[in-house]
């Protein structure tokens, strides 16, 4: 298992599964898209839109979304307890935009994504928040050589597996990579990332790494690598741990259809005094569309993350995450994503009892109906269960059900 998972180089990813199922996120309510089937527009719908993106080309190469959702949730349980479950009522308001300049061909490429999140809660209402998701790409490309700066920054009020309830956090993540073609068939790079991690009141963290790696291409669509990476942490109230990460990367493009993507290996952590341990990492991606109007996905993963709740403590977790939709007509779409999460705890710091166990299930299912071109509806139900164990265990049972209306522009 160690070697067989696969690992995107830090950690953009590393929270989606735990945080999809804690459901940080109102709903699934996103910007309405065009409908996949061109069947849905008449002729002249058609020549408009192909005259307008014509006329567009010829001004700038750069696109403008913006969007605003109202979202609906009830939660039978809002602080993920085991017993004494609390629930409530959920009204958020999220505007946001996504903007993108250039293209993959461009020398200059840029795409940005936000969104703020307003929450309303009808019997906690001391658990309002203004919850913030940023996600940012920069890529400058020369004849050879390209440069590619990405971050996420998240602001968030909401459930956390780990702490077992509500949880004010903030998660920054710059990374900055450096590629080089050395041949037709050899390309060789740096990287380097800072996670920052911010708990209010619990314990928070910052992790460095520093990378290099070479990557073969076997043929256009089939590139395998190397990676070494060099980490630093700094973690509250347990000082300064070390590690290194020896990665296998990989990149496959089987067809149009499939693409698996990743790279993954060992991690070697050095303690400040429990020893080291030898843990998988990895991060495996694969999408697959089974036909137009069906597709899949699959992400495989193990990673270690430092816990905001138990002093000295960390926890490795192995998962999986996936789903898959079916566009139904030109209007109606359902999908269904599920999730399994294995985590257990181990120590920093010598003498600490760390035997905590989460097991961690979760399955959505959800229709989004296209309204139309630029209003979409979004209904979802989820359904989450943690069997934890052990010392600091948080078990619980939740439902979720919730509704969204989303705008688009």
């Amino acid at each position: 298992m160690c070697c067989a998972l696969l690992h995107s180089a830090g950690a953009l990813a590393q929270d989606a599964l735990r945080d999809a199922a804690a459901g940080t996120k109102a709903s699934l309510a996103g910007p309405a898209t065009e409908v996949a089937n061109p069947e849905a527009k008449d002729s002249e719908d058609l020549f408009l839109e192909e005259y307008m993106n014509y006329q567009m080309k010829l001004l700038k190469n750069w696109k403008l979304r913006v969007f605003a959702s109202g979202t609906w949730r009830y939660d039978s349980n809002v602080f993920l307890r085991n017993v004494n479950a609390q629930h409530d009522m959920l009204w958020s308001a999220r505007p946001g935009f996504q903007y993108s300049y250039g293209d993959e061909t461009a020398k200059l490429q840029v795409l940005a994504d936000y969104n703020a999140q307003f929450n309303f809660y009808d019997r906690f209402s001391q658990q309002n928040s203004i919850n913030q998701f940023l996600s940012l790409s920069l890529n400058y490309r020369l004849q050879k050589t390209s440069f590619k700066f990405s971050g996420l920054f998240n602001k968030v009020t909401g459930g956390d597996l780990d702490v077992g309830g509500q949880a004010q956090r903030t998660n920054f993540t710059p990374q900055l990579q450096i590629m080089h073609e050395a041949t037709e068939k050899v390309r060789v790079g740096i990287t380097g990332q800072l996670q920052h991690t911010h708990y209010n009141s619990l314990i928070s963290s910052q992790t460095w790494r520093f990378g290099v790696f070479a990557d073969y291409a076997f043929s256009p669509r089939f590139r395998l690598g190397l990676q070494f990476n060099e980490m630093i942490q700094e973690v509250q109230q347990s000082g300064r741990q070390t590690g290194q990460d020896y990665l296998v990367r990989m990149e496959y493009e089987a067809s149009k259809k499939l693409s698996i993507t990743g790279s993954g290996g060992v991690h070697i952590l050095h303690t400040i005094s429990a020893g080291d341990a030898t843990l998988p990492v990895g991060m495996l991606g694969l999408k697959y569309a089974m036909s137009p109007k069906t597709s899949i996905y699959v992400n495989a993963y193990a990673r270690a993350q430092n816990s905001p709740s138990l002093t000295g403590q960390f926890f490795q977790s192995q998962g999986l995450l996936a789903g898959i939709q079916q566009q139904l007509g030109t209007k109606i779409t359902i999908g269904t994503d599920i999730g399994y999460d294995y985590s257990q705890y181990h120590r920093y710091i010598a003498g600490l009892v760390s035997n905590r166990r989460d097991h961690v299930f979760f399955v959505r299912p959800w229709l989004k109906y296209t309204l139309s071109r630029h209003v979409s509806l979004e209904v979802f139900y989820q359904h989450t269960d943690n069997d934890s164990k052990g010392f600091g265990a948080q078990p619980f049972v939740r439902d979720l059900v919730g509704a969204g209306l989303t705008s688009t522009w």
